[in-house]
């Protein structure tokens, strides 16, 4: 009986260690729960490395108390572990020493702007550098003395409806601070305002204010309610800017996933009133995004050379129907429906082995935006990385998530300069 745990222990982790690399779930083909079963533990695998390797060996040293290791079968699975761990640690490696190429990407596409963008976060340059602490015990982002966490503060409320935010913020009282609306991801349907906490933990120790709001979730309503919700929030934030110490006219949009959709959808269509119901004078104007492992085609996933069943499954929940049935409202949900020729700078990234969003999905948005819009637009491809990688201090968020402030710190030092002008 011994024998058998092992053996279905070992090929489990075989097939585990396989998913990180090549997700086992096909994203045209798997039902919804066996895509979200592969993402899930290819991303707590790969990103959650060290405790994996920890969770194996305590699993090894049980077994050790049995007579396992004095057949052929105990050594040869214990060599099997080891060059699993290996490989995923090959693995980090890579993204390890990736940030010096990813620079110059940056800077090839951005010029001296980037050059001149002067962050406190930098990625690490030796394995000292890891910050080891934090990513065996995320819960330490929230423990950092230099920022005050306002938890649940309402944006807006009508009749049963509540919605609130999260206030990332230096304890320090300066004035006019840039802004960051953080929108979470969860294909709309769910979703934490406390998912980005990492990174708004970080952007607020370095003087920006962030918001953290959530929107409505499906099926309990349908696009374009959530980019309402969302809206709502930025009108609230600069209705009240002064009291949060921060410059209303310089607030940047984040996000992840259905986020990142979003997030691109309020620099698509700033000040739009059909958006903007009950506050349609309202200023929801942004100076730029950062869109994370972003959903920007909704159309794709219903042609036949491209079926997509969970998508499908998804997209017709959110908007309640299909592309021939609900015509319009998906052209108002697709970011390419809208002309990007006023639209701010935006740095779209993406993971070269994201479970969910094919890399070719950003790199279309960004080409279009490249080619319509006036305003600097960067692409930051992530080799090896799943979806998701910024939601825990791992060393793929370590090394990513500075690439962020950068752009972000660029942006308002190009804005600062053109106000001075």
């Amino acid at each position: 009986m011994v024998t058998i745990f092992f053996l279905v222990w070992t090929l489990g982790s075989v097939l585990l260690t396989l998913n990180v690399f090549k997700p086992l779930a096909d994203r045209r083909r798997s039902s919804f729960p066996a895509l979200l079963l592969s993402y899930v533990t290819g991303w707590l695998i790969g990103d959650l490395l060290p405790q994996w390797i920890l969770l194996n060996a305590g699993i090894l040293l049980l077994f050790s108390f049995s007579d396992i290791f004095s057949h052929p079968i105990g050594w040869g699975g214990l060599i099997v572990h080891l060059t699993g761990w290996c490989a995923l640690t090959l693995r980090l490696w890579i993204i390890f020493n990736s940030p010096q190429r990813l620079d110059k990407k940056m800077e090839q596409q951005l010029g001296n702007s980037w050059n001149n963008a002067a962050a406190n976060f930098n990625p690490p340059e030796s394995i000292q550098d890891i910050n080891w602490h934090s990513w065996f015990n995320p819960n330490t982002v929230f423990d950092d003395p230099r920022i005050e966490i306002i938890h649940d503060q309402e944006f807006h409320q009508e009749n049963d409806l509540k919605l609130k935010l999260d206030i990332y913020r230096p304890r320090s009282s300066k004035n006019n601070l840039p802004g960051i609306l953080q929108i979470h991801g969860g294909a709309w349907i769910s979703g934490s305002k406390r998912q980005a906490a990492l990174s708004m933990s970080h952007m607020a120790a370095q003087g920006w204010v962030c918001f953290s709001v959530v929107h409505r979730f499906s099926p309990e309503i349908v696009f374009p309610e959530h980019l309402i919700d969302i809206k709502r929030a930025l009108h609230w934030i600069k209705k009240n800017a002064g009291e949060y110490g921060v410059d209303p006219d310089f607030v940047v949009a984040t996000g992840g996933s259905a986020g990142g959709h979003l997030a691109s959808l309020m620099a698509l269509t700033q000040n739009r009133p059909e958006f903007q119901p009950g506050f349609e004078e309202g200023q929801t104007a942004i100076q730029g995004f950062v869109g994370l492992y972003g959903v920007y085609d909704l159309h794709s996933a219903f042609r036949k050379q491209n079926s997509h069943r969970s998508r499908v499954r998804l997209l017709d929940t959110v908007l309640g129907g299909t592309p021939d049935s609900v015509p319009e409202r998906y052209e108002m949900a697709s970011p390419f429906h809208w002309p990007a020729n006023s639209l701010p700078s935006c740095m779209l990234v993406q993971g070269g082995s994201d479970t969910l969003i094919p890399v070719s999905e950003a790199e279309r948005m960004h080409r279009r935006n490249r080619s319509q819009s006036p305003n600097p637009q960067a692409l930051l491809r992530v080799p090896l990385a799943e979806h998701a990688f910024d939601i825990f201090p791992s060393l793929t968020a370590q090394c990513v998530l500075p690439f962020m402030e950068r752009f972000l710190v660029m942006r308002h030092q190009i804005l600062l300069q053109q106000k001075i002008q």
